[in-house]
């Protein structure tokens, strides 16, 4: 499949197969594309399993890519631990959006140019790094410096390989100077994070001699407590991946998004202003940013990070209409029934209210998974952290509203960029912002 026509090539086939599966090749093999209404036949099939499928199309087995392996304690250190602590985390993240905006956007009144996907990526990572890692090592220069080169590395060489053949791949790293730039990269981080561990097991060492509970409660020591098999840099490097990147990805073509329909400046600043005065910058209250998250999920629904919900069979499984899928083989399941008025009114036009309830048997939010909507995938293997995901989106979000005034540049709007099965943010992309009086201090507000 073309990458400049991933788009057209998809819609093509959901054209002429008409509720049929059919046969694909793309930068992930020889794919069987679903038709929409078996999702919900295999969502739950465990035979069918996200993990095989994310580990070879991400390369986790050449070396160096390691960190793009599947961990299956990922999913229930996040569960467990994670989504779980929600409720404790707002503060946090709200404090580290503070001071991370205040040094990557500036407090300049002047209209200046910002790099989305560079600073939004920036903001994000020491973001979620202050959970993932704690206060003092999500500020590490060192670290931050480290984790984000492995991760442009590691992104830049993926794409190089999706252009080789598959069958090539295992051999052809070896000599390919973008691979052996991504092993150099985390020997890097590796070295960066190496200390610190050593000095938290002195510490945890230390507590435990004096009968005391160890001080951390971080990413870093739920995946010790998960018994992970991954080295700590590389569990950290996952979760940079996993949940920065596509964070990122969200925010930033919801920036873009906002900037294209400016008229929506003023009623988002009015939910916050009066959402979080009444109730402070607490989970509950994220929750009742309605607006904020109906624009959110129809900015994943018109541009979601991925255009395949993809699975790789465990064994030999008969399928409902008496297809056979191989052991090994993968099956996906497009989104382009996503923007089908069969599925939406209207649906290849942006609606920032689309999802903004109008009695509670309607409410539709952002964290919600269905078969019409594949943003954060669905079934079993449906995006763990998304609950984190959305409430960090919208604290930050409630950050640059009230703060910032941004707006095309030269009025013209950034497009996303389709590659292979990948559908992104425009990389490239560039607003103007400036520095606002807002109408609420969010540093005075109960956690």
């Amino acid at each position: 499949m073309e990458n400049s026509q991933s788009l057209e090539t998809l819609a093509a086939g959901a054209a002429r197969f008409v509720g049929k599966p059919y046969r694909l090749f793309c930068e992930w093999g020889e794919l069987t594309i679903l038709p929409p209404h078996m999702i919900d036949e295999i969502k739950n099939d465990r035979r069918f399993d996200f993990g095989a499928a994310a580990s070879d199309d991400n390369h986790a087995y050449i070396p160096g890519f390691g960190a793009l392996m599947h961990d299956p304690v990922m999913p229930k250190v996040i569960g467990r631990h994670l989504t779980k602590a929600l409720a404790k985390l707002t503060g946090p993240l709200s404090e580290e959006a503070a001071l991370v905006m205040e040094t990557v956007i500036t407090d300049s009144t002047e209209w200046h140019i910002l790099n989305v996907n560079e600073d939004i990526s920036t903001i994000v990572s020491r973001m979620s790094s202050r959970v993932f890692m704690g206060e003092d090592l999500c500020r590490d220069q060192g670290w931050n410096n480290a984790s984000a080169y492995y991760t442009r590395k590691t992104f830049k060489a993926m794409m190089i390989l999706c252009v080789i053949p598959r069958w090539l791949r295992p051999y052809i790293h070896w000599v390919l100077p973008q691979c052996r730039e991504v092993r150099r990269a985390l020997a890097a981080a590796r070295k960066e994070l190496n200390p610190h561990i050593e000095r938290r097991e002195r510490t945890k060492a230390e507590a435990l001699a004096r009968g005391e509970e160890p001080p951390f409660d971080d990413a870093i020591e739920w995946f010790a407590q998960s018994g992970s098999e991954l080295p700590p840099a590389d569990c950290q490097i996952a979760l940079t991946l996993a949940a920065i990147h596509t964070t990122t990805d969200l925010l930033s073509q919801t920036m873009v998004n906002i900037a294209t329909y400016p008229e929506i400046f003023t009623a988002l600043r009015e939910e916050i202003t009066r959402v979080l005065s009444e109730q402070g910058l607490k989970k509950t209250a994220l929750a009742d940013l309605k607006l904020m998250d109906s624009f959110l999920k129809e900015t994943q629904r018109m541009k979601p990070i991925l255009i395949g919900w993809r699975r790789r069979a465990l064994a030999d499984v008969t399928l409902s209409n008496g297809m056979t899928v191989k052991k090994g083989n993968k099956v996906v399941v497009t989104a382009i029934h996503m923007w089908s008025d069969g599925n939406y009114n209207n649906a290849k036009t942006f609606d920032p209210c689309r999802f903004v309830p109008k009695d509670k048997e309607q409410m539709s939010y952002l964290v919600n998974t269905s078969a019409n909507h594949l943003g954060f995938g669905h079934g079993t293997h449906a995006c763990p952290g998304r609950w984190f995901a959305s409430n960090e989106v919208k604290i930050a979000l409630c950050h640059l509203l009230l703060k910032y005034d941004w707006k095309l540049v030269d009025g013209k709007v950034p497009e996303p960029v389709a590659f292979g099965m990948a559908y992104v943010a425009n990389p490239e992309a560039k607003l103007l912002i400036r520095r606002r009086k807002e109408e609420l201090d969010l540093s005075m507000l109960e956690y």
